[in-house]
């Protein structure tokens, strides 16, 4: 069975052979062993099922020249922003989504990966916003502004909606959208300001890639538990990481929502992978397979497991994974 049809019977709620899995890890000790095991090394030498892609939408292009950066060769990091706010953002041109060249990114990985999933990653509309205007700044405009951010909401969402036929054109599996919009203890803003500024703009989006086969999941980091009906309501199909180290109760989670959402991610970066033992790690991706995976939905991920973990946790996580199989 290779990697795709693996995650597709997993996105079909069906059981696969045994569980699908990716994973990240800091961006130095990536590199490290991408020199160590070979380029690509979770493909390569681990045999990870599921390629994250993206397209290149550059919105508010104007931005880029007044912003300031720092890249230390892995992750570029922001130190100073321009003092704009939404009102100006609405003066400002958004990309072409017809233009071909946005998604040259995508049909290589395609073309190089065709055996694995591919999820094609966009910021949601609002998160667009955030990334630009850092979320200090875009508190206060969505408290003073309103109306403009979800009228800039809106013509993203416009643009996104058109890159869909684009991105589904490139025999991708799943559109990944994503948004950090809740903290360790819970959302950042209310339901309310949720549903009118994320979720509706969103909505276009989601019933699109549904109308073109594809399933569509959210990220956020995060404690979510509170607000997982409003992932329901939306139709999506899954959510991304479930963080365990915030509390989000897999147990619950299957209870409540398991055959309304599946979950790619819910593996502990943050404290068992890196600091608890081998056979603590071996046991928590079991846990996590009978209780997230055991009828399928369930594709096995983490966010950044730390530089310091070590390596005999990769490999226990790996081969756990394995052989986590289905009858």
């Amino acid at each position: 069975m290779t990697s795709r049809e693996r995650v597709q019977l997993t996105l079909n709620r069906q059981k696969p052979d045994r569980l699908p899995f990716n994973f990240w890890m800091d961006r130095d000790r990536m590199a490290q062993l991408d020199e160590e095991l070979g380029e690509n090394f979770r493909v390569s030498h681990y045999g990870a099922d599921v390629i994250e892609t993206f397209p290149n939408l550059p919105f508010f292009l104007q931005l880029r020249d007044e912003t300031e950066r720092y890249f230390d060769g892995k992750t570029t990091w922001v130190t100073h922003r321009p003092d704009l706010g939404v009102p100006d953002l609405l003066e400002m041109g958004l990309p072409d989504p017809q233009e071909e060249s946005c998604y040259d990114g995508i049909r290589e990985d395609r073309q190089n990966y065709p055996d694995k999933a591919l999820f094609a990653m966009m910021n949601s509309p609002l998160e667009t916003i955030f990334g630009r205007l850092g979320l200090e700044k875009m508190f206060y405009e969505l408290a003073d502004y309103p109306d403009e951010t979800e009228l800039l909401c809106e013509r993203i969402s416009e643009v996104m909606l058109q890159a869909i036929d684009h991105i589904a054109a490139c025999d991708v599996d799943v559109l990944y959208l994503a948004g950090d919009v809740c903290m360790t203890r819970g959302a950042m803003l209310s339901q309310e300001m949720l549903s009118r500024f994320l979720f509706a703009p969103m909505q276009k989006l989601i019933d699109r890639a549904h109308e073109l086969g594809l399933k569509v999941f959210y990220h956020t980091d995060g404690y979510v538990m509170d607000i997982l009906p409003l992932f329901v309501q939306a139709k999506l199909d899954g959510i991304n990481p479930l963080q365990y180290s915030v509390g989000n109760d897999p147990a619950v989670f299957a209870r409540d929502y398991g055959g309304k959402l599946m979950v790619y991610g819910a593996m502990d970066n943050c404290a068992i992978i890196p600091d608890g033992t081998a056979d603590e790690v071996r046991a928590h991706v079991r846990f996590l397979f009978e209780t997230l995976g055991k009828n399928g939905g369930y594709i096995a991920s983490s966010h950044d497991i730390p530089g310091y973990a070590p390596q005999e946790n990769v490999e226990a996580m790996v081969a756990e994974i394995k052989a986590c199989c289905y009858e």
